[in-house]
């Protein structure tokens, strides 16, 4: 894993926009300067200081600390684009430590957990995810739906409305690899991911053109003003998307520069009619997941749903034509939200070990008859605690190893009075009746 040492400080002449020194940070065999302290908006800047904006870009687009990138940036209804190109800061080097740091922690408490608890809450997490990103986008969908796709078997699931993307989430769990180099790869992922399901519920959606939409497309707000026009025609689309996944796949760039950058380009480009918020959300949680864990990654769109209002602000932002293509303040919105979403699965992960830790006692005082029974009352107490949704039929043989007639006689030997079973979807769930807070 990167770390991002300081190794030197030089002074550094710069407006008071920007505190004045440099220093420099190692990512890999690059050398980059950094901009300490502060790094204001030009956004923000124009509006409180004009006199100063102009002077202030300038200085930025050609510092020593700017890196620039093979895209312009034009906000919706002005004609002029601006290069993009964004700053290494203190701020940025900053959060990427924290990262990092934080994952250091986050992998003792994972190492202290019970053996099938990481499993049973990368569900639970895959759950939530996939239930935020439809909610930010405005989809209906519930959580219910969502377990009875995850409890069909992988070739049952296209028949269903969200049976695709609940198989792509589950192989960014499983380990597997997104070769995404092209506009073509894409657009495989798209037909992969949610094709089947916007030609279910919206066809006149579906992408019409040589590879992605052939005509505009409007992103409008709540009162029905239009924010951002996609790129277009598509040629220019497949251009920008080109060059967008070549700065993802940029290894002279740090890991989370570079999944924040391509975060905002995909929504800026947005090649698709619908489908576009929940593709993003899922690539930058596939690159998380490279560099850090599944349960960080299927976190971040829960805490974007919770802060909404500041995620679009980043698009805003950035997007406005007084920003000058500065894409700085977005990558250090996106760090972020990865360092909240690390610190909150790490609590989240804290608080559970202690509850499960604080009633594993009460178990060895039931006196079971075996050790299957036992292993099972273990099983059912970390299904009841890492997953809310509790354990299914299928989960229990998965990770017993043992026949349905056999766990049913097992169960029968559970007292009735801590055995809960949710008859409300179609794979029975079940759980123990203990929790933290019953003596």
């Amino acid at each position: 894993m990167d770390k991002f040492p300081f190794l030197s400080y030089n002074t550094y002449k710069t407006s008071k926009f920007i505190i004045f020194e440099v220093l420099y940070v190692k990512h890999r065999n690059f050398y980059h300067e950094v901009i300490t302290m502060l790094y204001e908006s030009l956004y923000h800047i124009y509006y409180k200081s004009p006199a100063d904006w102009e002077k202030e870009y300038s200085q930025r687009f050609h510092s020593a600390a700017a890196r620039h990138l093979p895209v312009s940036i034009s906000q919706y209804g002005r004609q002029q684009e601006h290069p993009a190109f964004f700053c290494y800061t203190e701020e940025i080097a900053l959060l990427q430590d924290k990262i990092m740091n934080g994952f250091h922690q986050f992998t003792q408490t994972v190492g202290r957990l019970p053996p099938m608890a990481m499993p049973l809450y990368l569900h639970t997490c895959l759950i939530d995810e996939i239930k935020s990103s439809n909610d930010i986008e405005g989809v209906h969908s519930t959580r219910k739906e969502i377990i009875d796709a995850l409890n069909r078997p992988v070739q049952e699931r296209s028949s269903l409305r969200l049976g695709n993307l609940v198989s792509q989430y589950e192989k960014i769990i499983d380990g597997a690899k997104l070769n995404l180099n092209s506009s073509q790869d894409i657009r495989r992922l798209f037909d992969d991911f949610i094709y089947d399901e916007i030609k279910r519920e919206e066809p006149h959606n579906l992408p019409d053109g040589k590879i992605f939409r052939r005509d505009s497309v409007d992103i409008v707000s709540a009162s029905q003003k239009t924010v951002h026009r996609g790129l277009y025609p598509e040629a220019k689309i497949i251009a920008y998307m080109d060059n967008a996944l070549a700065i993802l796949n940029d290894d002279t760039l740090p890991i989370f520069i570079r999944v924040a950058i391509f975060h905002y380009l995909f929504g800026y480009i947005h090649p698709f009619y619908d489908g576009n918020g929940r593709l993003s959300r899922f690539i930058t949680a596939y690159y998380l997941t490279q560099r850090l864990h599944p349960a960080v990654a299927l976190g971040l769109s829960v805490l974007i749903k919770n802060q909404r209002s500041k995620y679009y602000k980043l698009f805003t932002i950035t997007d406005a034509d007084c920003n000058r293509g500065d894409l700085t303040p977005f990558i250090t919105g996106m760090l972020e939200f990865s360092v909240e979403a690390l610190q909150n699965t790490s609590y989240a992960l804290q608080e559970k070990l202690a509850n499960y830790e604080s009633c594993l006692p009460k178990l060895t005082k039931l006196d079971l008859p075996n050790k299957t029974t036992n292993h099972l009352c273990d099983l059912l107490l970390q299904g009841t605690i890492f997953s809310p949704h509790g354990l299914s039929m299928k989960d229990l043989q998965k990770y017993l190893d043992k026949s349905e007639n056999t766990i049913y006689a097992h169960l029968k030997k559970i007292p009735a009075e801590l055995l809960l079973v949710d008859s409300r979807t179609k794979n029975y769930l079940y759980k123990l009746r203990y929790t933290h807070s019953q003596e």
